[in-house]
Parts: C-alpha cells; sequence; structure tokens
C-alpha cells in the first residue's frame, strides 16, 4: 500500500510511541484510536510518583507542521497550573510557537511527564516556571464565573469592620459563546453609607442583585486550596446566622474579605440540597489613556440631532473620544431593516432610537451623562418643541446635525445664531457616492444658513447639485429601472468619522485642528465632481458677518418692543 508522505510520518510517530511505551516504565495502558473529530489519539497512563494519570496524546490535523498536545482523559480534571483550563490542554516544553517538524511526539510524552511529577501530589502549582508570560485573557479563557475587582473597588470592600456583613448590590453580566461566560463585578456597597463604587466599578449592564458582603477577622486567613476545595471551606467561615440568611434567601452573592484578598461565592439551595460556585477573581489591566486629546472633552456637551445611521456612529465615536455630555434627539423608531447601518441591534428594535442610542453610550463609556428625547423637529414642529429645542442648544457647546432634513437644520441654525452656538453637520449622498461635512462657528465662519447658500452656490458653479436622493435613506434610483443603489455601512462610516473629526476640531483650538477649512465634499467614489475615490474638495467661506452678539429671539421681549412700536397693548 502507498501512503502519502502525512500517512507515513504518523505511522513512524505510532512506531516511535510504542517502542516508548515498551522500554519505559512510567507508562501503561497504551492504546491508539480516534477522537469524536476523526483525529489519531494516543491513550495512557503516566505514574508519578504514587499517582496513576490518565492522559491522551492527540495529533491535530495539521500535524507535523503543528505539534501534538496532551489533556486529561478526564475533561473536568485540572492537574497543573500550566493548563488551558480544566480538562484542558497541558502547556508543555513543545508548543506552537516553538516546534519543528524534526521535533518528535514521544519528546512532547517526556515533557508532560516533567511536568507533572514537579507538580507535588493534590495540589495544582508546580514548580515548574513558565516558558511564556501568563497574560489576563489566556488565564481567564478557562474560567466561566469571573469576578472582576479593580484595586479602588477593592479598598472599599476592605473599610468595612471585621467579622460584620454588609448588603452589596453586582451586577451579572451573562455571555454564551463556545461556553457559557458570568461576570460579575461590585455596583454599590451599603444600603446608607454613602460609599460610591469608583467609575472602574460596575460599569453598565447586565442584571443588578443583592448581595452579601462579609469581613473576615483579621486572624483568618484565605488558604490556597484548589478552588473544589476551597470553595466549601470558605462557606463554613461564614458564621450560622450568615448562613441561615443565604440559605433563606435560596441564591445569594456572598462576596468574602480578609482586608488583603476577596472571593466571590454564589450560594443556591433547593431545600436540603445546597450548590456553592466559586469565581475567580481577577484585577483588570490599568486603564490607559488612549484618546488624542485625554481629558480635554470631558466636561464638553454635545447636542445631536438625529439617532439615525450617520447620528448614532457620530454619537458612539463622541462617547469613545471622552465627550462627556451628550442630549440625543430624535422622534424616531428602530425597526429591523435600519439594522444594516445602524450603530445599534437587534435588542433595539421596536425602541426609539435616542432611547436606545443612550444605552449604547452609556455601555461604551458608563461616566458619560447622556439626555435622549424623542422631540419631533419637523417643519409642523409645535411652538413649545421649538422652545424646548432652543433651551437645549442654550445648555450645549456644539450641536450636530446628521438628520439631512432641511426644515430640521434650518431650525437649528436659526438656534444656533440667536444663542451663538457652532453648528456642524453631515450629510451622505445618494449611493454612497460621497458626503459633506461642514462647520459653522461664530466669529470664524458666516452663520449656518449664510455658510449653506454658500455651499450651494460653490455646486452651482460646478454646474450640477449634490445627489441627494430621498432624505434618511441614501438611496437613488439607478439607470433604466434598476434596483435602487444605496449607501453602505462603510460609506456611512467613513463620512461620520470626518464628521467627528470636524466636531472635535470645531471644539479645538486652531492650531490643534486637523481639518483647516470649514467644509469638505468627500468622494467614495466616481461620480458627479468626483473623479476617483477619495477625492475631496475644500470650500473656503465668505466673510463671517451676521453673528450678532446678545441676539434675541422673536418670542421673547422683541416681540414686546415691537408690538409698543406699532402701538398694540398686550391684552394677556
Amino acid at each position: 500500500m502507498d501512503f502519502t508522505a502525512g500517512e507515513a510520518r504518523l505511522i513512524r510517530e505510532c512506531e516511535g510511541l510504542s517502542d516508548l511505551a515498551a522500554a519505559s516504565d512510567w507508562l501503561e495502558e497504551p492504546q491508539f484510536g480516534k477522537n469524536a473529530h476523526g483525529l489519531l489519539t494516543w491513550s495512557f497512563v503516566l505514574l508519578a510518583g504514587e499517582r496513576r494519570i490518565p492522559l491522551r496524546l492527540v495529533f491535530p490535523a495539521l500535524f507535523p507542521d503543528l505539534p501534538p498536545f496532551v489533556l486529561p482523559a478526564d475533561s473536568s480534571v485540572r492537574l497543573s497550573q500550566h493548563q488551558y483550563g480544566e480538562g484542558g490542554e497541558l502547556c508543555l516544553q513543545y508548543r506552537p510557537d516553538n516546534w519543528h517538524p524534526d521535533c518528535k511526539s514521544t519528546d512532547v510524552v517526556r515533557s508532560a511527564k516533567a511536568l507533572l511529577e514537579a507538580t507535588p501530589k493534590n495540589d495544582a502549582f508546580s514548580d515548574v516556571e513558565s516558558a511564556h508570560p501568563a497574560d489576563l485573557p489566556s488565564l481567564l479563557s478557562g474560567c466561566s464565573r469571573r469576578f472582576m475587582l479593580p484595586p479602588d473597588t477593592a479598598r472599599l470592600l476592605r473599610l468595612r469592620l471585621a467579622g460584620h456583613a454588609t448588603d452589596i448590590h453586582m451586577t451579572l453580566e451573562r455571555r454564551v459563546g463556545g461556553s457559557e461566560v458570568l461576570v460579575a463585578r461590585i455596583a454599590s456597597i451599603g444600603l446608607d453609607s454613602g460609599l460610591r463604587v469608583p467609575i472602574d466599578g460596575a460599569g453598565f449592564g447586565g442584571r443588578v442583585v443583592p448581595g452579601i458582603l462579609y469581613r473576615l477577622p483579621d486572624i483568618r486567613q484565605i488558604p490556597d486550596l484548589h478552588p473544589e476545595e476551597l470553595k466549601g471551606l470558605l462557606y463554613q467561615y461564614l458564621p450560622s446566622w450568615l448562613r441561615k440568611w443565604v440559605e433563606d434567601a435560596g441564591d445569594m452573592l456572598v462576596v468574602m474579605s480578609n482586608g488583603r484578598r476577596e472571593v466571590l461565592l454564589r450560594a443556591r439551595h433547593n431545600g436540603s440540597k445546597r450548590k456553592i460556585d466559586l469565581f475567580h477573581t481577577f484585577e483588570p489591566p490599568k486603564a490607559i489613556e488612549r484618546r488624542l486629546h485625554g481629558k480635554m472633552f470631558r466636561e464638553t456637551s454635545i447636542c445631536i440631532i438625529g439617532a439615525g445611521s450617520l447620528g448614532s456612529k457620530v454619537a458612539a465615536s463622541l462617547a469613545r473620544e471622552g465627550v462627556g455630555h451628550f442630549m440625543l434627539l430624535d422622534n424616531d423608531v428602530l425597526w429591523s431593516d435600519n439594522l444594516v447601518r445602524n450603530e445599534l441591534d437587534e435588542m433595539d428594535v421596536g425602541h426609539h432610537k435616542a432611547v436606545s442610542l443612550r444605552h449604547r453610550l452609556l455601555r461604551i463609556n458608563p461616566a458619560v451623562k447622556v439626555g435622549a428625547l424623542g422631540l419631533s423637529l419637523t417643519s409642523q414642529s409645535s411652538v413649545q418643541h421649538i422652545a424646548q429645542l432652543s433651551e437645549i442648544i442654550s445648555t450645549c457647546d456644539l450641536v450636530i446635525d446628521t438628520t439631512a432634513d432641511s426644515g430640521v437644520f434650518r431650525m437649528a441654525a436659526a438656534i444656533c445664531t440667536q444663542k451663538l452656538k457652532p453648528l456642524v453637520w453631515g450629510r451622505v449622498y445618494a449611493g454612497g457616492l460621497g458626503g459633506l461635512i461642514a462647520r459653522s462657528i461664530p466669529s470664524e465662519d458666516p452663520p449656518p444658513l449664510t455658510a449653506a447658500s454658500q455651499l450651494r452656490a460653490w455646486c452651482d458653479e460646478k454646474g450640477m447639485a449634490p445627489p441627494e436622493g430621498r432624505e434618511h435613506n441614501y438611496g437613488v434610483q439607478g439607470d433604466d429601472d434598476d434596483e435602487p443603489l444605496f449607501a453602505s455601512d462603510g460609506d456611512v462610516g467613513v463620512i461620520a468619522n470626518r464628521l467627528v473629526r470636524h466636531a472635535l476640531d470645531a471644539l479645538a483650538a486652531t492650531e490643534m485642528r486637523v481639518h483647516p477649512e470649514p467644509a469638505y465634499f468627500i468622494g467614495l467614489r466616481k461620480g458627479w465632481i468626483f473623479d476617483h475615490p477619495f477625492d475631496t474638495h475644500p470650500v473656503i467661506f465668505g466673510p463671517h458677518e451676521g453673528w450678532v452678539k446678545g441676539s434675541t429671539s422673536c418670542a421673547e421681549e422683541g416681540v414686546e418692543r415691537v408690538m409698543t412700536h406699532i402701538g398694540v397693548q398686550d391684552d394677556a
């Protein structure tokens, strides 16, 4: 029979393993087989001191370019800290990062023997040093229950007196992927103590559940034991009155602290049956300021009109940039066909966009302050809505219009002119051909309505108007009654990213700006005025006259002055 090179190599490996088993007094019960994935396996019992450890060596599909790996025969067993979770493969001397096809599977078996002989009996901690740094994500990959405890939150837990119990609230965030993972975080400590969990604490989201914090007496130590042994012992550390409380609750989270270390238990009782789960406590990496301007925009307040595809992306990006205050205005509801471009997801379908976007921003940065209003700003808007928008804009540092609605733009432009507030706006042209980003800053640019007129005049000089398409959908009918062409999520994303940069420039000092001009027509493909993708046309505005400091709307004292001038008395 003719064998392929890979088959011939496997035959030689099997012969080598058989020879090793015959010549060694530390290998028993060798047996070749095939696992559920169709991979060749070699089961054996390794003798390490007084222990008999059933193991399984598996040849991966990419062998010999990747090494065979060794794991416990029992998928629930953890043999060493050099192991990828319970039942996972052992981290041995021969790994994908240093394996060479000239190495042999017998070398891998000998490496497993060396590791497990260095691991004391009934102890998962061996004296073998790790060959590579144990990064936190890899460590957590084998932990299905995790208790994330930042240092500042741990410090607050340790303020409680030893021997005392305190009410706490925690968030539980559940994710189901290859396996179910549950992440617990502290939300609040005490009912009336006034202790406030730092911003690196609970975050936003997850199910809020009650729990108990118990501070062990100072002399009590939390021993370094295997988790299966530790959780039962820790539960017995609780005083009888507290155990009775937990049992009566049926399902309770219990955080225990000895002033230096914290653990989290979940105790569930069903009649006389009790189940205790131990969470793996870990400290997240210290947060690093990754934003370009750091804390510059933490106190900045931005009003975003429109929470559609463009507005939702702009809001999310600004939250990541560190903007600390938002007011979101949109009276529309999210539907399933909006999901092709919106920052929101299926969980938000049927909800008002502004309110859902508020939740999205809080999940990006729990420290932001976000208001959301389902405010209708169409041309038929009531006087009350106009007055409400005027009040909102007066408290903001910047207004962004992403609606592509001429009536909304005129309303926002008029109020910004009266209140001397900068306005930034953007448009995505039909079919994803390109877009416009523009700004109007008091005392630098013309007022927004004047700036918009100059943009139209600039287009008129080119001999054609921008391909606006129908409002809001960014679609345009193709030739010969073809299906409409719509802007893709990527197209909208490009304009959104540039609009965010334009907004940050409007808030920054002149010398820090990235975009020197107040307006840009940005091409994403050939067509209209664009000769090629990313063909960009800057527009320079004319004089900035028109901003009148201290101007007031006709709804205020200006009306009274007019009435006095024309001789009409107020009958109110």
